[in-house]
């Protein structure tokens, strides 16, 4: 076992000898490989929105409950319940800070650009400034209410729900509620 051991041994030094450079290249284009570039850039406007899930669904959370809301004082709609199905979450969009410069030199240009979150220190604590909000958008919508057997009724409840959420007539199904 050792005798083989110490062949193989041998023969992968004498390949490594006749194969020295491109083996050195390898192996130093494989720690090249391994070092950082620099400084990892973040986009502050793709950073997640903070807090838990529940805080993410507040604002459609809330259109709902303003819906149902709204709705029930439609005549003849009684009590109503709103479900919204959102095709794409909000978004919180940060102001940014974008420095750059530009050296020239040598028959070369070279660029500089910095991308920064702007934050806000105020009561002790630090907090980035949200520039936009960008407002869910909805698939589509289920309206359940009392009143939904009256033609009348589910009219004025779909014109009601288009003019909130934006939505087409065929994303709205209205129901009656048991």
């Amino acid at each position: 076992m050792k005798d083989e051991t110490k062949s193989v041994l041998r023969r992968l030094g004498e390949k490594l000898r006749e194969y020295r450079y491109p083996a050195l290249v390898l192996l130093l284009g494989l720690v090249l490989l391994l070092l950082p570039s620099g400084e990892k850039e973040e986009d502050p406007a793709e950073l997640p929105a903070a807090g838990s899930e529940k805080e993410r669904d507040a604002p459609r959370d809330e259109l709902e409950a303003r819906l149902e809301e709204i709705l029930s004082m439609v005549e003849g709609a009684g009590q109503v319940r709103v479900l919204l199905s959102p095709e794409t979450s909000g978004e919180r969009v940060l102001a940014r800070d974008d420095r750059g410069s530009m050296e020239e030199g040598g028959g070369e240009t070279r660029r500089e650009w910095e991308r920064s979150a702007v934050i806000v220190s105020g009561s002790g604590q630090e907090e980035a400034v949200e520039s936009v909000y960008r407002y869910p958008v909805y698939r589509g919508a289920v309206i359940a209410a009392e009143g939904a057997d009256s033609a009348a009724v589910r009219l004025a409840l779909l014109n009601a729900v288009k003019a909130a959420t934006g939505l087409t007539a065929d994303a709205v199904e209205i129901v009656k509620l048991r």
